[in-house]
């Protein structure tokens, strides 16, 4: 037999026992692009420029079980009120089942509740800074969405502060992604997020408890640098994960879902990121702009901001529509878009949802704070702004 007949020989082999194997159970292992994961979905982001450099179904709305407490700890921190004494009701006190067993009619700090809430994950404080923040849990709900859609997140609708299963409630790998972003540049987030463990006091008149809580991210101290992240799992969303970390230069964002091996995937996402992802002087995993996904060109761009800035009920570039919530203007306007991009990028790192509005003839351009469901929100970030000199002007509905 000729070398040559005995190599299609082989192949013929190996492509039979292929098929012979798919004839059978599926592999455990799925792959994509090379990469061995066991995740439904996954993402790796460049956390300097905001590229996807890895993706598996990055769009695929799946449950986020408890990663959906980062978005939960966003609006929390944006509020402004980590300072708040909160009163446990019973509603928060009877969720189940991961918690801190607060009683009702106890009250905790807001900031120990956030600490609670993103290291040990208990379910119980997420709804007490749910109700203290939005009312009630359907209303901090709505504003979860509302600053999600601000960020880009457009595969994403939560129903609860904790991520429990519940109907509608989903997010996906890119979202949580783009979220744990902007999660990252604010402050207070890294200094809750990258603590391994902490105490919680709770009282009620004289009586006082201090509750330890450990934080569930294993790589927080096992990986090669700490990675900073949040931990979630149901049984019907398996295991799920997102996280950062800075190294080598580097700085890369992961997001899985659906695992069945959450430490090993979370491990080759990381390593394959900071393989690939970018080198720079950039600020330290700043906001990622609102629907603007690394893949797509400009128009695609243009598009997308268009539709968050319509979610986000202010108008999107060259167009017009009437705000539903309130906002804020910041003067002056300039005749440059990137001076207005940059503005904007400084403003989201401080934790405030802004789109950049074209203006005028010929064209001027103006940065509008949005995201502002309540005047007390609006009243709150225009004083803030005004410390950075920032003259901002409030808009209200309408």
């Amino acid at each position: 037999m000729s070398r040559k007949a005995r190599r299609i020989g082989t192949r013929a082999l190996a492509g039979l026992a292929c098929l012979a194997l798919g004839m059978g159970s599926a592999p455990a292992v799925a792959t994509a692009g090379g990469l061995p994961l066991r995740a439904r979905a996954a993402v790796v982001m460049d956390a300097r420029t905001g590229d996807v450099l890895y993706a598996k179904d990055p769009d695929r709305r799946l449950p986020p079980a408890s990663t959906t407490k980062v978005m939960t700890a966003v609006v929390a921190l944006e509020s402004g009120r980590l300072d708040d004494t909160v009163t446990v009701s019973r509603t928060a006190a009877g969720v189940q089942p991961i918690k801190l067993y607060l009683r009702a009619g106890e009250r905790a700090q807001m900031r120990d509740l956030v600490y609670a809430m993103l290291l040990r994950s208990a379910n119980d404080a997420s709804v007490a800074v749910a109700e203290r923040v939005g009312g009630s849990v359907p209303a901090f709900a709505a504003r979860m969405n509302r600053r999600a859609a601000a960020l880009g997140a457009h595969n994403t609708h939560f129903v609860n502060p904790n991520g429990l299963p519940a109907h509608g409630h989903y997010s996906s790998a890119r979202d949580l992604a783009t979220i744990l972003r902007h999660a990252m540049s604010l402050p207070g987030f890294r200094d809750v997020a990258a603590t391994p463990a902490s105490r919680v006091t709770a009282w009620r008149g004289g009586q006082r408890r201090s509750i330890a809580v450990r934080n569930t991210n294993r790589l927080l101290q096992s990986y090669r640098a700490p990675v900073i992240g949040k931990t979630g799992y149901t049984r019907a969303a398996k295991r799920c994960f997102v996280g950062a970390v800075e190294a080598q230069g580097r700085q890369v964002i992961i997001a899985l879902l659906g695992s069945t091996d959450l430490w090993g995937d979370a491990r080759r996402l990381l390593d394959y990121g900071l393989a690939h992802a970018s080198t720079g002087s950039a600020e330290p995993l700043q906001t990622a702009a609102r629907g603007d996904r690394p893949e797509a060109g400009a128009t695609s761009r243009l598009l997308a901001m268009t539709a968050a800035a319509a979610t986000a009920g202010v108008p999107p570039p060259g167009g017009s529509v009437v705000p539903s919530d309130y906002s804020l203007l910041l003067m002056p306007t300039v005749n440059n878009r990137d001076a207005a991009e940059r503005l904007r990028h400084y403003v989201d790192r401080r934790g405030h949802a802004a789109v950049v509005e074209a203006v005028g003839r010929p064209r001027h351009y103006q940065v509008r704070v949005v995201g502002l469901t309540t005047e007390t929100d609006a009243v709150r970030a225009r004083a803030a702004l005004e410390r950075e000199n920032l003259q901002p002007t409030l808009v209200p509905p309408g």
